[in-house]
C-alpha cells in the first residue's frame, strides 16, 4: 500500500512499521505469563531471562 500526500510520515523503518503487528502479538502472548506482565524482577537481567524463557517456551508451544 503506498503511502498517501496527507499521512504523516513513520518514526521507524517502512519494514518494521509494516510487520508491527507481529511484536504485537508477540507481546500479548509473552504477557500471558505473569512475570513478564506485572515485572517482579528487580533487575534488567533476570526480567531478560525471563522474557527469554517465555519466548522459548512459546516457540515450543506453537
Amino acid at each position: 500500500m503506498s503511502p498517501r500526500k496527507n499521512d504523516p510520515e513513520v518514526a521507524c523503518p517502512r519494514w518494521a512499521y509494516r510487520h508491527r503487528h507481529l511484536v504485537e502479538n508477540l507481546w500479548a502472548r509473552l504477557k500471558e505469563w505473569r512475570a513478564v506482565a506485572t515485572r517482579y524482577e528487580k533487575t534488567a537481567a533476570s526480567f531478560l531471562s525471563v522474557i527469554l524463557i517465555a519466548a522459548t517456551a512459546d516457540h515450543i508451544k506453537t
